[in-house]
């Protein structure tokens, strides 16, 4: 969000580059970006030396699931949000900051407000996407029962074991769980329609009389 908030809100040198970089996620193989997870962080990667030397465990441990599935979702939210915010401009930002408000206060009482649901729209779609993941996941996880094992990941040892029935059970249970996040998708689309349809039908303010008098002198 912040990255999307930066490139739709202010002009700077590298905003091409970052607006690249958020759509390397889409353009990269996940196999690819947990091999390069393993390769930074693993016991023969670039830190590895050091992270083991501190006790730390990033491949083959939930840190290492948690990076990987945020590099294949978080352009979701950005891709959600850039064009919402170039399409409302900075004017209502610019008159908050003239009225004294400061940067975290512009934000919260009158950007946040206006990209809410584009907000919750990307975070749903983020979700969709981190619960069926696989291949960054499989790379980086290690596949250890109990440990790193998602639900993706334990379908494809269940197959592999023959274990038809429960592999069908697990994927049974995902298939549920995509039911409900369209169910909750389908219900904020129609939440943000409804908001920006009483906002249409709102009727234009009328002058006070005051107002009416200066305009008549």
């Amino acid at each position: 969000m912040a990255a999307a908030w930066c490139i739709a809100k202010f002009e700077f040198r590298g905003k091409s580059f970052l607006t690249t970089l958020i759509d390397l996620p889409f353009s990269v193989s996940p196999v690819v970006a947990g091999l390069i997870y393993v390769l930074v962080f693993g016991a023969q990667g670039w830190l590895g030396p050091w992270l083991m030397a501190h006790d730390i465990k990033i491949v083959f441990a939930v840190p290492g699931i948690i990076l990987a599935t945020i590099f294949v979702t978080f352009p979701f939210i950005a891709r959600e949000l850039i064009p919402l915010m170039q399409a409302q401009g900075n004017d209502e930002e610019q008159a908050a900051q003239v009225l004294g408000a400061t940067g975290w206060q512009t934000f919260w009482y009158v950007t946040l407000p206006n990209i809410k649901w584009g907000l919750i729209y990307g975070v749903i779609l983020c979700n969709a996407r981190a619960m069926g993941e696989f291949g960054a996941v499989s790379v980086v996880s290690g596949h250890i029962r109990g440990q790193t094992n998602t639900m993706p990941l334990h379908v494809e040892v269940l197959y592999n074991e023959y274990q038809s029935v429960a592999a069908f059970a697990v994927a049974s249970l995902l298939a549920l769980l995509a039911l409900v996040t369209l169910v909750i998708k389908s219900a904020a689309e129609w939440r943000m329609e409804n908001e920006i349809k009483t906002l249409a039908e709102l009727p234009p303010e009328r002058p006070t009389p005051a107002a009416a008098g200066s305009g008549a002198l």
